[in-house]
């Protein structure tokens, strides 16, 4: 059934692809620069939630309706582009303040709970890992339970991962003062963005 070698080739799946640049970790590393941690919280709690219930919801509903129906894939893909797109538009155009400034009001963060749920469904890197789960990870004799047990462990390394990211982000900002030296930091978190969505298109 499920054993210690499931266990660890999950955990190295998820160590290689959860900590490495996407459109979750990015957006939680320029929430953090701007906002710090705390603000970040709704984002990485969203996507916490929101992979998972997207893992389970493609193992049993999603996969059996792209293997009949290719095209909805498709359609998908350009939907996820066209919302990662806007994303990267919202990190580059981040209100910026002066560190030594004293503002009455700060900026929200771009990204909400339930919007980071939602990320997850026009994320190319989670349909990919999602995916990737779904086909290799899980036990043919044991379908069902394989799939909730990979729901399960992804809950801690999703939030574990992104927290990472934010905590960067908060910790980079800590090093600049310079309102030109953030701006240009929000340009590279967008451009990363959109490069990471591309990689995984093309």
């Amino acid at each position: 059934m499920i054993g210690f070698d499931w266990l660890l080739a999950l955990l190295l799946f998820e160590l290689a692809t959860g900590y490495t640049p996407g459109p979750n970790n990015l957006i939680a590393m320029a929430i953090g620069f701007s906002h710090g941690y705390r603000k970040a919280l709704p984002h990485i709690l969203g996507v916490t939630l929101g992979f998972p219930l997207m893992l389970l919801a493609i193992g049993f509903f999603l996969k059996p309706l792209m293997d009949r129906w290719p095209l909805l894939f498709d359609l998908l893909k350009y939907l996820s582009v066209a919302f990662v797109l806007w994303i990267a538009w919202k990190v580059a155009m981040a209100p910026v303040q002066d560190p030594e400034s004293e503002a009455e009001e700060e900026p929200r963060p771009p990204m909400t709970f339930w919007k980071s749920v939602l990320l997850q469904w026009v994320n190319p890197k989670a349909w990919a890992g999602a995916l990737s789960i779904v086909t290799i990870y899980t036990i043919p004799q044991h379908y069902t339970v394989s799939l909730f047990a990979a729901a399960f462990v992804t809950i801690f390394m999703v939030f574990a991962a992104v927290s990472l990211w934010a905590v960067a982000g908060k910790g980079i900002k800590a090093l600049m003062r310079d309102p030109v030296k953030i701006r240009l930091f929000n340009y590279t978190m967008a451009l990363l963005l959109l490069l990471s969505v591309g990689m995984m298109l093309f």
